[in-house]
């Protein structure tokens, strides 16, 4: 299907519309899709339609199609810009596939069975030279911060010794594949030209520190509509049903930072994540309500399809200009007291099941104030999404959850509208 072309929707590259035409194929198409390793062959300059089809890469096919065909539009100044972006999208895809085939070291930590967070390292020091623990308690918190003076490249190697092993949580392993597919796909001295800007990079946290400076892997991913056909290599986040931090604070399935891997033979669209591997829609919803019931029962999911689902897409882009601030860590405290009943409804709280006190809606700043944390103890939940990130704190023998009211809200920003809640178990 060809679509209306505008310089608002499908795909134009140096001005130039781009469509599924046999002349757009010949002319431009298969610069992008045919890997130069069969640029050679006397299909790639030939007349045949069908043969030079025969040379492409399917994924690189699909990229160039998800463009055309989107509503948004995808407009580049020059084929080598839309070459790179390929590029970047299929190192990217390639790495996820090594996350969960196993060709990359990698798995989810779990405190549970003392399999604790690690980079690079297989032995007892949990970290390879180019990385540190991001915040005092590396034992219990998967988020890390390059080394100060480590070249980037070195850092991302993928082997033991640099970033493997890794044992984290979804937002890391995203963040991990965007860093591999700009070394991988577009070269080590390009990446390090991109790191020099960006100074640090973080796996894990989305933002860092009280100024919530954007992790430096999200200035490659650029918000965009869900309902636009996703172009392989974007990122989606799949949420379980709302009240899953309600039952399990400190679970992993809350959601999965997935990435779109693209069409099977059927038509049928694919998604990956750490712990969900090359799974269709219907797939990945049974994972997260199965995750659900072994998490939160004996609490039930009365209607999967509409409570389990995409909230969150991100293109992955590379932008024209490369702007980013280095941040520093803050160091968590906590709550050195475990709030009572009397003083939950006292500050605004209400009762709900199982032990559950939640807040609808105040400031940060008042919420500190009143149950004696700041905002810098702040930590993002596990497996959060890059959008509308909840966090938590430790407030004595109990977890507060707070989740920013404007989805594109701070959660550390003291003038910001929460909603919270956190479960007492027993008083």
């Amino acid at each position: 299907m060809t679509i209306p072309q505008t310089p608002f929707n499908g795909l134009t590259i140096a001005g130039q519309p781009v469509d599924d035409s046999e002349a757009a194929l010949h002319e431009v198409v298969k610069h992008l899709t045919v890997p130069a390793a069969r640029q050679s062959e006397a299909a790639f300059g030939g007349s045949d339609a069908q043969a030079l089809r025969a040379l492409e890469l399917p994924l690189a096919r699909q990229i160039v199609e998800a463009w055309q065909l989107s509503p948004r539009g995808h407009a580049f100044a020059s084929l080598a810009d839309a070459l790179d972006e390929i590029r970047f999208r299929l190192a990217a895809i390639a790495a996820m596939s090594r996350f969960n085939t196993g060709a990359y070291d990698v798995d989810y930590f779990n405190p549970d069975i003392h399999l604790v967070p690690r980079l690079g390292s297989a032995g007892p020091a949990l970290l390879s030279r180019f990385w540190q623990f991001f915040g005092p308690d590396g034992a219990s918190e998967a988020q890390f911060a390059q080394a100060p003076d480590t070249p980037a490249a070195q850092a991302m190697a993928p082997v033991t010794g640099a970033l493997l092993p890794f044992r984290g949580e979804c937002a890391g392993g995203f963040q991990m594949a965007v860093y591999l597919g700009l070394l991988n796909g577009l070269g080590a001295a390009r990446f390090d030209e991109m790191a020099a800007k960006w100074q640090r990079m973080y796996i894990g946290p989305w933002r860092i520190g009280e100024a919530e400076t954007p992790n430096p892997a999200t200035l490659f991913m650029i918000s965009a509509p869900l309902d636009a056909p996703p172009v392989p290599g974007d990122y989606l986040y799949f949420k379980n049903k709302d009240d899953y931090l309600h039952w399990a604070p400190e679970g992993f399935w809350t959601g999965l930072n997935a990435m779109y891997m693209g069409m099977d033979a059927l038509g049928t669209r694919h998604y990956s994540g750490m712990g969900a591997s090359w799974l269709s829609e219907t797939n990945l919803r049974a994972s997260l309500v199965n995750a659900y019931y072994h998490d939160c029962a004996p609490h039930v999911i009365d209607d999967p399809a509409t409570e389990v689902r995409f909230t969150q897409r991100r293109l992955l882009q590379i932008p024209a200009d490369i702007e980013a601030a280095m941040a520093e860590p803050t160091t968590p405290k906590g709550g050195t007291a475990t709030p009572t009943s009397s003083a939950l409804l006292a500050a605004g709280f209400a009762p709900q099941t199982g032990g559950v006190f939640a807040h609808p809606g105040t400031t940060l700043a008042e919420l500190c104030a009143e149950l004696g944390f700041a905002p810098g103890d702040l930590q993002q939940v596990r497996s959060a999404g890059i959008d509308n990130t909840p966090h938590r704190v430790m407030l004595g023998g109990a977890m507060l959850i707070v989740t920013p009211v404007d989805p594109g809200g701070s959660a550390r920003d003291p003038g910001a509208w929460v909603r919270a809640h956190l479960r007492l178990d027993r008083e």
